[in-house]
């Protein structure tokens, strides 16, 4: 392994195009810091100085710079400003190869005329744009790594690769987790999660599971990464193996997907008692979860969770389907997986903006039921942004307790189990008016709790002091806290029509005086009212300003 490289760049100097092809050209991971800020913030980087300014800016690409630099193997494309932090300059100093594509100021210049579909205010004074070229000047020299990055961004890339040839660095490796294991106690469904690092003890585990074949279904972006080496623990067990791949995203989670994975294990010859195998995030592990409980009436599932989000939630208590055009997660089944396995490697792996989405969840099980996890989250969110693997073990053992305490008590959702859905009834909202995919689960469950939080206190049943405490916890942890703007008649069609509604109420998951989690009954007449008092308190921003 590699320590990751950073590439730092005035505006124009090609990082992102050389970046791209150097982590390409070594089979490395591209991590693109302003992208990242920007979905942190759930705004375009222009809108990000506008709403919160360049100080909000700045906080949050060192914070998510920290995050770039945890893991090895990765090429980081910085910001043209990043490294005007001494912190910033410290950490790729002593975390990084640090690289700087030098281009001289008329190059910069030629290639911005020359970009018709460039966005670049700055340029539009380039007597401005000089004198910020000059500034920054002595602190680019400071990388260790100085490339002439005036040619094609092909040839820099093979300029950059070539330099670096046999100076690999120790890089950080994760420590062991032994293996872990808890019970989810659902009279007549048992089953047991089990938490560590590695696939030893999988396919005895598995292989415990039903009998006959067992399928494995995956997605295309976990596939390549990780379904060679579960196949191979899995042959182990002398029962035959069937893989399919389905698409990956919550824009593709629908009935279609679905549908064809049925047809293969249907075509397949499946047996009542032959298990399906969900490898992958928690998108993947729903779909899956619905082909088990549709084949035959319902045959044994496995969910082998490979994201944050999964393992903290949607892997444990049962809950599987796909989303409709009206609203998300509206068909599906309650249908429990046989085990859970939970391999804390498969993090190493996952994009830093899936992890933070992941973080949204073990916020919001730490706000319903465990305050020490809460309180590990605000003494040191950057040990969760750095994939501190004690840390991370941590966070996923407890929450996975408090969701199957709850889970327990109410394994169909009649009840207490609601009290799972904090941040969801706003959170759900945004994910439809946006469009699946703009926005990951866990950043609409981040903006969701700030909601939940606010329109509380407006109400008068929250502590009026956690919404700014959530605030600065979820921004912290690099989590979005305010919704891009939306229509605000368009997201109140959306929660109206979310599984919440019963009756002419929505039931609304809110923290009460006592700091503890409460079911609440709002009128749907009053829906607009209080999405406008979330408009005043900032959360949500109404598309045009009406």
């Amino acid at each position: 392994m590699s320590a990751p490289l950073a590439l730092s760049g005035f505006m124009g100097a090609g990082k992102t195009s050389i970046g791209r092809r150097l982590a390409r050209s070594r089979g490395l991971v591209f991590v693109d810091l302003d992208v990242e800020i920007e979905a942190a913030f759930a705004r375009s980087i222009p809108e990000i100085f506008a709403r919160f300014g360049e100080a909000a800016f700045r906080a949050m690409e060192l914070r998510l710079l920290r995050q770039a630099l945890a893991l090895p193997d990765r090429v980081v494309a910085l910001g043209g400003g990043a490294v005007a932090s001494p912190e910033a300059r410290a950490l790729l100093t002593r975390d990084a190869t640090w690289v700087h594509l030098a281009v001289p100021f008329h190059e910069l210049q030629r290639r911005v005329r020359a970009d018709r579909d460039s966005a670049r205010p700055l340029w539009s004074d380039p007597e401005a744009a000089r004198r910020l070229y000059d500034a920054r000047a002595p602190l680019y020299a400071e990388a260790p790594l100085q490339i002439d990055a005036e040619g094609p961004p092909d040839v820099v890339a093979r300029s950059i690769a070539s330099r670096l040839e046999g100076t690999d660095t120790l890089a950080r490796r994760p420590a062991d987790h032994p293996a872990e294991r808890l019970r989810v106690p659902i009279p007549g469904e048992e089953y047991d999660v089990v938490v560590g690092r590695g696939l030893e003890g999988v396919a005895d585990a598995v292989g415990g599971v039903g009998d006959g074949p067992i399928a494995v279904l995956t997605d295309w972006n976990v596939g390549p990464l990780h379904l060679d080496a579960l196949l191979a623990a899995l042959r182990t067990t002398g029962r035959p193996l069937v893989s399919a791949t389905l698409p990956a995203g919550e824009e593709h989670k629908g009935m279609r997907p679905v549908l064809d994975a049925v047809d293969r294990l249907l075509d397949a010859g499946w047996q009542r008692r032959a298990p399906v195998v969900a490898l992958g995030g928690g998108v993947l592990g729903d779909m899956a979860g619905l082909v088990a409980a549709l084949v035959l009436r319902g045959v044994p599932f496995v969910q082998v969770p490979t994201t944050l989000l999964a393992m903290v939630d949607s892997s444990v208590g049962g809950k599987v389907g796909v989303n409709h055009r009206r609203g998300k997660n509206l068909i599906g089944q309650f249908h429990q997986p046989a085990l859970v396995w939970t391999d804390l490697a498969y993090l190493d792996t996952l994009e830093d903006r899936e992890l933070r989405a992941g973080l949204g969840e073990v916020v919001k099980t730490a706000l319903i039921g465990d305050p020490e996890l809460l309180a590990r989250l605000e003494a040191d969110p950057d040990a969760y942004l750095r994939r501190d693997p004690a840390t991370l073990a941590d966070a996923v053992l407890r929450c996975c307790r408090v969701k199957a305490r709850i889970v327990a008590e109410d394994a169909h959702e009649r009840g207490r189990r609601a009290l799972l859905n904090l941040g969801h009834t706003v959170g759900h909202g945004l994910e439809v008016v946006c469009g699946y995919g703009r926005l990951r689960h866990g950043e609409a469950v981040a903006i969701g709790l700030v909601a939940a939080a606010a329109l509380g206190s407006a109400l008068g049943v929250t502590d009026p002091g956690l919404t700014p405490r959530l605030t600065s916890l979820l921004s912290r942890l690099g989590l979005p806290t305010q919704a891009p703007a939306v229509d605000i008649s368009a997201l109140a069609n959306a929660i109206s029509r979310d599984k919440k509604l019963k009756g002419d109420s929505l039931q609304w998951i809110l923290m009460d005086e006592t700091g503890e989690a409460a079911i609440r009954a709002l009128p749907v007449h009053r829906l607009q009212e209080h999405l406008a008092q979330l408009v005043a308190a900032g959360v949500l921003e109404a598309r045009g300003g009406g």
